[in-house]
């Protein structure tokens, strides 16, 4: 990034205008001028960390904007990179050649060495439908290049270079490897030998990846790709793929890169092979059986006028350059009449009612739908009849199904029913161990005991939440809470994966709840420079691999355990004492235990088509590319950013902090005096025994007086203890509550029979370890049936006078 200075001196040496200087001055200094991702409805919105900038880049979309930003943060000719610069005035262009004002806002300027340019990008699909839809403002210039008119007008007109930048699926390749490659540039540079490079060049012009990788001994692949990212060896940008070293072949001297294939054996796929085909020219069966039927007749000399006209078919084909066999393909796909036979009103009707009455009505089957608007049609256009059911189906499927999903249920709807994209299209999905990772949470279909009063089960539902390696499928990461997802499941998550690994993925995908969208969770990320990658928003579509870990979760393992709610139906139609809730036997503790077994068995299991179980392949990528993942280690440090931001307390001086039930105590606290000031306080999300308060500009930790036995519990235990004593605080102070009132009934019962027998009272009730599965309001209840007996002793007796 450029200093002040230096920005000074580039516009100096670019000549600009005094508004182009004003223009970029105001965007270098101001944040973005708006929020990506606000009317996104397909788009996976993402803030990539620009090294260069040393800070995020946000993009809306994936394909286009983030591809974008990854070929510039590589691109050494580029200096600096803004996003959502400020909005100007344009003039648009309407379709009877008038012209209408309003606001338009870049996507992104660009500070390169020859000169700044401001830039629009699109891709492929959009820019072409725009030259569809507004030819007066998209237009295709001299040379090629599309250009949006309105913008580029005003830019030039304040001397400002406007273009537009078009993202196709030919970039694909080259955006994954340029990423690789800079994340490559965060590891300490391994310098190859060149002996080493020039025996094994010696022996062959071309290497792939993984042979040259055993053939100089290295642990990994970082040397390699540094080498290549430092112009030291070439290989195709735009066709290999540093995630597939096999197939991924350098060489020393750029210019033989283009004899690679011709010593490559033929690959059954290539990118772009494969487009349709006309039934011309490959026919289906029947079609091929017919054409060999008449060529076997003409061989026969059969005669006829059918017989003539085929002889006339292939002279006719000859000329058009067609062998026999295609010449005599028959032409049964051309049949048809198909012009509109409908009546226009009937038509014109049938449409509105489809896309109005039907579309808006939640429910309606397809025929109660036609019986009514056959009612309907008969008083819209009684001249005509409706037309009959076969032909309102037929058009009813003509319609998109995201259309109908869309008024019936809604943006989730429609995009459930929305067809998927083509493949072809789309960009490269993770390759690589630790390049991204999702977290979603899962409202566990089982209840587990939180407080058992010696005969009374309490138990509540516990939410997990995991966080899973997109390239691999591993677990790599996962929590248990009692509260709703919120900022501190997010934590907790995050500090397992630190703990279990020492590293992070490169970019997190997370969906649009409001505690992964929070400042708390985006400046967590920003912490460890994790690009925070938002899904599109009620799109079922995504975040299915989180989703399959809970699915397999619930459908092979819940239902083998006790209190499970896994056949939802099953469990809302059992008797009130039968019911999961009283059937909980499971802990905290077992839980942690036993997710954490399936979470093994899962990873060490076959996956897709795969030959590596998921444990093995993310064990093979850390080993192979160590500079993906993001180096964290938990320390002092990240759990103070990982503790969770709270108000601020006031701070007893004698006695500390009272949070909760707990007070905490720092040695630091004795700087306060005699004051009770109130200071901001960070609440740890996984350890109840300590906090952390902003005391003389420092965040000091102030630990309760249990956090020495604390220390001493194993790490599961640890977890539980967190989860009961914080998560659990509410619902125990419920059960405590109620056992506080039934001891005042109690209490004033037994007063009143010693008023009534005059004689002090003792209570008996028989003890009962097991579960009582009729009644769990309190856990005083066995004393309200207990019997009660006057206190007899051998040598004494006690008497009360009670009242007056």
């Amino acid at each position: 990034m450029l200093t002040e200075l230096q920005f000074n001196q580039y516009l100096d040496r670019h000549k600009l205008s005094y508004e182009a200087r004003e223009y970029f001055t105001t965007t270098r200094n101001q944040q973005a001028s708006r929020m990506v991702g606000a009317r996104a409805t397909t788009n996976i919105c993402s803030w990539f960390y620009s090294e260069k900038m040393g800070h995020t880049v946000s993009s809306e979309s994936y394909s286009a904007e983030r591809a974008f930003i990854v070929i510039n943060e590589y691109d050494n000719s580029v200096f600096e990179l803004w996003d959502q610069p400020e909005p100007v005035p344009i003039k648009k262009y309407t379709k009877k050649g008038g012209g209408r004002t309003s606001w338009y806002t870049p996507d992104f300027v660009v500070y390169k060495s020859p000169g700044p340019t401001v830039y629009e990008v699109k891709d492929r699909s959009s820019v072409l439908c725009a030259l569809e839809k507004s030819p007066e403002n998209w237009v295709v210039e001299p040379d090629g290049k599309i250009t949006y008119l309105p913008a580029k007008e005003y830019f030039e007109s304040i001397g400002i270079k406007f273009e537009v930048w078009v993202a196709s699926k030919d970039i694909r390749y080259r955006v994954f490897n340029l990423e690789m490659a800079l994340n490559s540039r965060s590891q300490e540079r391994i310098k190859l030998l060149e002996h080493k490079i020039d025996a094994a060049f010696e022996e062959s012009f071309c290497w792939s990846m993984f042979d040259l990788k055993n053939r100089l001994n290295l642990d990994s692949y970082t040397g390699i790709i540094q080498a290549i990212d430092n112009g030291e060896l070439f290989f195709n940008w735009d066709s290999s793929l540093f995630s597939t070293p096999k197939g991924c072949f350098l060489v020393k001297q750029k210019s033989l890169l283009e004899y690679i294939d011709e010593f490559l054996g033929p690959k059954i796929y290539i990118d772009g092979f494969l487009s349709p085909i006309t039934v011309e020219e490959l026919p289906p069966n029947s079609y091929a059986q017919e054409a060999l039927d008449r060529l076997e007749k003409i061989k026969n000399n059969e005669k006829g006028r059918t017989v003539r006209r085929w002889k006339s078919l292939i002279n006719s084909g000859v000329r058009e350059g067609l062998s026999e066999f295609q010449s005599l393909i028959p032409k049964w796909f051309f049949a048809g009449n198909r012009k509109r036979k409908i009546n226009s009103v009937v038509e014109t009707y049938l449409i509105d009612y489809l896309l109005g009455h039907h579309a808006e009505s939640q429910g309606l089957s397809d025929y109660r739908s036609y019986i009514q608007y056959r009612v309907d049609a008969q008083v819209a256009h009684p001249m005509y009849p409706p037309v009959t059911r076969t032909t309102f189906i037929r058009r009813l499927r003509s319609i998109p199904p995201e259309v109908i999903a869309r008024k019936r249920g809604g943006k989730r709807s429609a995009n459930a029913a929305a067809s998927p994209s083509d493949p072809t299209e789309r960009q490269l999905k993770a390759e690589i161990g630790w390049q991204r990772a999702a977290i979603d949470h899962y409202l566990a279909d089982i209840f587990l005991v939180f407080f058992d009063s010696g005969g009374i089960p309490h138990a509540m539902r516990p939410w997990v939440t995991a966080m899973i390696d997109l390239a691999t499928g591993c677990v790599l990461a996962f929590s248990v809470s009692f509260s709703s997802p919120s900022k501190k499941s997010c934590a907790k998550v995050m500090r397992d994966c630190v703990r279990r690994h020492g590293r992070l993925p490169k970019g997190i995908i997370v969906d649009r709840g409001p505690e992964f969208k929070s400042v708390y969770f985006s400046a967590l990320l920003a912490h460890s420079k994790i690009e925070p990658i938002l899904r599109p928003t009620a799109h079922s579509r995504y975040g299915g691999e989180v989703e399959g870990l809970f699915g397999e979760f619930k459908k092979q393992w819940l239902t083998q355990r006790p209190g499970n709610l896994a056949d939802y139906k099953e469990a809302r139609g059992v008797d009130g004492k039968l019911a999961p809730k009283k059937r909980a036997i499971l802990t905290a503790y077992d839980f942690f235990r036993e997710f954490e077994a399936f979470v093994n068995w899962r990873d060490s299991n076959p996956r897709g088509i795969e030959i590596e179980a998921p444990r093995v392949r993310l064990s093979k990528h850390m080993r192979e590319y160590p500079f993906v993942a993001i180096s964290q280690s938990f320390d002092d440090e990240y759990a103070l950013a990982t503790a969770v931001e709270s108000k601020k307390y006031k701070v007893d001086p004698q006695r500390g902090l009272h949070i909760g039930a707990m007070w905490y105590w720092s040695p630091e606290i004795k700087s306060f005096g005699g004051n009770k000031p109130s200071i901001e306080v960070r609440i740890d999300p996984e350890n109840p025994h300590v906090v952390f308060g902003l005391i003389d500009n420092k965040w000091c930790p102030c630990f309760s007086s249990r956090i020495n036995r604390y220390s001493a519990l194993d790490p599961i235990s640890q977890s539980v203890e967190g989860l009961i004593a914080v998560e659990a605080f509410n619902e125990r102070q419920k059960i405590k509550q109620e056992a506080d009132e039934e001891i005042v009934r109690i209490i004033r019962k037994m007063s009143e029979d010693s008023k009534a027998n005059e004689v002090s009272q003792i209570v008996e009730f028989e003890s009962d370890i097991r579960f009582d599965e009729e009644n769990e309001t309190s856990i005083f209840d066995k004393l309200k049936s207990a019997e009660i007996k006057p206190l007899n002793a051998e040598s004494w007796e006690v008497k009360h006078v009670w009242g007056v």
